[in-house]
């Protein structure tokens, strides 16, 4: 084939070619062109939708933030109007403590009215909390009232308060707690027993016979309870606080201790008594050799002297004050009828010469309390031939007890001897006898009452 005919052909091959990939460019171009676009439209349709949930979303959550501003501002008033309710508490407990421990005449006010402000009341680690504001009527009353307020900052211009009303009272005292106490010392002589029973199940004996005979002390010495040889208590026996009981309780020869020997945690109070008001006056109560007498009324004596072979009879529930000598001579008799309530309180001094009887017919020890206030603080001496029921608090005097009789009941004195082959037999029931006529009673809690929604008021 000649050259010019060959050269022609790849001409137009080559032309055809170019004309070719320019198609295919364009073709391309226009492809790339349309997936530029359509990328282009589809983010901007993307975006669109994005707006439009956010926009939902945020509808939303406005509500949602809202509810959580208000629920951040209730937790906060919750909060706040515990804190102020804590004030209020402590400042009830301040005014508490002040009137059993402290001196509450140092409060601004009077007798009718005592008040304190405790301004920045602090935690331990030093956090100001808020102020108290206590108020206590009538302090030196048997049953004072306590107002006390908690106030705390509650925003700039406001102060959340919270308040509490208590009324007090003082508490019943437990005087007969144990068979035997002596606040300084307690001594059992050769073949003296203290064992316990319960007269609300009946006599004592049989089965109504236990092991709470408890003795104790508030004597922290050797010896502040010795047992001669053959003494018996079937209880423990209870020295002072911080004593070592092994080391201060002594047992001698065959003396045996049923129960522990222990020590008291805290020592138990022995407060004055306080004779009753407003008895009627009475003079001396003497009778003679072999007279008779009868008491129905309850009153104030300035002695109470039976003469030998004399009996009076009390035949109605009364009080007795008897501000000077209490004496019973030989075989002279003090009755107290079946089911009848007494109770003596001894100012002056008291003595049983030898068979004279004190006798509770009813034979429960809670019918017959005998009290001696601070001026009864000399020598107990019981020479009674006959078995005793009653229950004896004489809490400046010392019992010399000599009797060979059973006692039924409880003693608590100063310091107590109990002599040989005495028994003594504790009555359980006398432990929830309480009583309100002591002095310096602690005071507790009769009521309680807080404010129901704490206050706002303006600073």
């Amino acid at each position: 084939m000649p050259d010019t005919i060959r050269g022609k052909k790849v001409t137009i091959f080559q032309t055809l070619r170019e004309n070719f990939l320019k198609k295919i460019g364009g073709i391309q171009m226009i492809r790339k062109s349309k997936n530029t676009n359509r990328k282009k439209h589809e983010q901007g349709f993307v975006l669109v939708i994005g707006v439009i949930l956010m926009g939902f979303l945020l509808l939303l959550a406005l509500p949602f933030m809202g509810q959580l501003s208000a629920e951040n501002r209730l937790t906060d008033k919750s909060f706040k109007s515990c804190a102020a309710l804590s004030l209020a508490e402590a400042g009830v407990e301040r005014a508490v403590w002040e009137l059993n421990f402290g001196d509450i005449t140092t409060w601004d006010g009077d007798a009718a009215l005592r008040t304190m402000t405790i301004t920045s009341f602090q935690t331990p680690s030093g956090k100001v909390v808020g102020d108290i504001e206590i108020k206590v009527h009538n302090p030196e009353t048997k049953t004072p009232l306590v107002e006390a307020t908690g106030l705390l900052s509650y925003s700039d211009s406001a102060l959340m308060a919270k308040a509490t009303r208590v009324e007090l009272e003082e508490v019943k005292y437990d005087p007969w707690n144990f068979a035997v106490f002596g606040d300084d010392d307690v001594n059992f002589s050769s073949a003296a027993e203290v064992d316990s029973y319960d007269s609300t199940d009946g006599p004592y004996g049989g089965t109504n016979v236990g092991a709470e005979g408890d003795v104790g002390t508030n004597g922290d010495l050797l010896g502040c309870i010795d047992l001669c040889p053959n003494a018996k208590i079937f209880g423990d026996a209870v020295s002072g606080p911080g004593s070592d009981p092994e080391s201060v309780i002594i047992t001698q020869g065959n003396s045996y201790i049923d129960g522990e020997k222990k020590s008291l945690d805290e020592e138990k109070p022995m407060p004055s008594v306080i004779p009753p008001e407003g008895l009627a006056f009475m003079g001396g109560y003497n009778l003679g050799v072999g007279d008779v007498g009868m008491i129905n009324a309850s009153g104030e004596y300035t002695s109470f002297i039976l003469g030998s072979n004399s009996t009076v009879t009390i035949t109605s529930d009364v009080i007795l004050y008897i501000t000077g000598d209490f004496t019973m001579s030989s075989n002279s008799q003090l009755n107290i009828a079946d089911g009848v309530s007494v109770t003596i309180y001894l100012g002056g001094t008291f003595n049983q010469s030898s068979n004279s009887q004190i006798n509770n017919l009813s034979q429960d020890p809670t019918k017959l309390l005998i009290l001696g206030t601070d001026s009864f603080n000399g020598t107990m001496t019981w020479n009674s031939n006959t078995d005793f029921y009653g229950a004896v608090y004489v809490p400046r005097a010392h019992v010399d007890f000599r009797s060979n009789i059973d006692f039924y009941g409880s003693i608590i004195a100063n310091t107590f001897e109990f002599n040989s082959n005495a028994r003594f037999h504790y009555d359980r029931a006398l432990a929830g006898l309480k009583r309100d006529d002591m002095e310096g009673l602690p005071y507790g809690i009769k009521s309680w009452q807080e404010e129901l929604a704490p206050v706002l008021i303006a600073k």
